[in-house]
């Protein structure tokens, strides 16, 4: 199958790196506003640059694509799956999805309309942990789960010990005026894998707050979920000045994960081994959380992700992450600021 990227950010790279390693597609064409920086893509990438654009009904009206892979700023997505949509061209979507649900709502709309599959690459619940965490939860291992949180607190978005610009304004630029930061760039992912692992949440409450200076948008929160039998917690902050530790911890792109059941418990621990521990009432045990570096782990989380969706494609089949899906992800991220605006937890549909 042929694929075009709309949009060569920074990550486009790690989804270009997934396209290579996935055998029976090809990347036959870039598109981004900024020409120099698809230009640059397609070096790295070894695409012509003869089917290089800065102009993205260009691209889909002279390149003979199967479909689009859209890997741009979220408030330029609807734009663009509505012009794959007007192609007849399935599309894979980077997280979130959209800036509000009424764009959300219309792209799976226009989508629908055309008859095309529409899917979001959401690559968390692909983590090779998480997905083990699913395995182990649908043995039984450790009965009904009761409890579960989610926690990582790291400094992206406050000068460095160096000084200097936040590594985040340096690596992703866009951010800095974004009204809606932690939650909307990274809560999403684990609102999703919550509900990957255990089901959609009935109830959120959410607090949320804006510490540094050069972000308008929140960059701490802590978000309660309410499942039928569970509880949960996500417990974020990109704006915490820790020891050398606590930046080693953020580095293996482990959060700390612990689920407790009636029988047993299952824990993530990113610190010093990046281990996955599991304890029952008879046995326990501990194994490596993922093979590899944290770079490979990474990187093969969006490539199992962009699989899924091209195997589905090629054989008819429904991806776990399809749009439609993934709205149940933003709905909860928007009732999350809801919660935090009103200071009251919001009951779910």
């Amino acid at each position: 199958m042929r694929a075009a990227i709309l949009g060569c950010g920074q990550v486009s790279i790690p989804q270009l790196r997934a396209w290579s390693q996935i055998e029976g597609v090809e990347v036959v064409a870039l598109y981004n506003r900024t020409l120099s920086k698809a230009q640059e893509r397609a070096r790295e990438f070894g695409i012509s640059q003869e089917h290089v654009y800065s102009d993205f009904e260009a691209l889909l009206q002279t390149e003979k694509v199967d479909f689009v892979d859209v890997a741009t700023a979220p408030q330029a997505h609807r734009e663009l799956v509505e012009a794959a949509a007007a192609h007849g061209l399935p599309a894979l979507c980077q997280k979130p999805m959209a800036t509000d649900l009424e764009d959300a709502r219309l792209m799976i709309s226009a989508c629908n309309k055309a008859g095309i599959l529409f899917s979001i690459n959401e690559n968390w619940r692909w983590r090779s942990h998480y997905r083990e965490v699913k395995h182990l939860l649908d043995q039984g291992i450790i009965g009904q789960p009761r409890f579960v949180r989610f926690t990582s607190h790291r400094n992206i978005t406050l000068p460095g010990p160096g000084g200097g610009q936040p590594v985040l304004l340096t690596r992703q630029a866009y951010t800095a005026t974004m009204d809606q930061l932690i939650v909307f760039e990274w809560g999403t992912h684990l609102i999703d894998t919550t509900r990957f692992l255990f089901g959609n949440p009935e109830r959120i409450y959410a607090r949320m707050e804006r510490v540094s200076p050069y972000f308008r948008g929140e960059d701490r929160a802590v978000i309660t979920l309410e499942l039928l039998n569970l509880t949960g917690l996500i417990d974020i902050s990109w704006a915490t000045v820790g020891d050398e530790a606590a930046e080693r911890r953020a580095a293996t792109y482990l959060e700390d994960f612990t689920v407790e059941g009636e029988t047993g418990s299952i824990e993530i621990l990113p610190e010093p081994q990046k281990l996955l521990r599991v304890c029952t009432r008879t046995q326990s045990w501990e194994q490596a959380a993922y093979p590899g570096t944290w770079e490979e782990e990474y990187q093969a989380s969006y490539t199992a992700a962009q699989r899924h969706f091209y195997e589905c494609l090629r054989t008819g089949g429904t991806p776990e992450t399809t749009a439609q899906d993934n709205l149940k992800t933003l709905e909860i991220t928007f009732a999350a600021y809801e919660s935090a605006a009103r200071g009251q937890a919001i009951v779910l549909a």
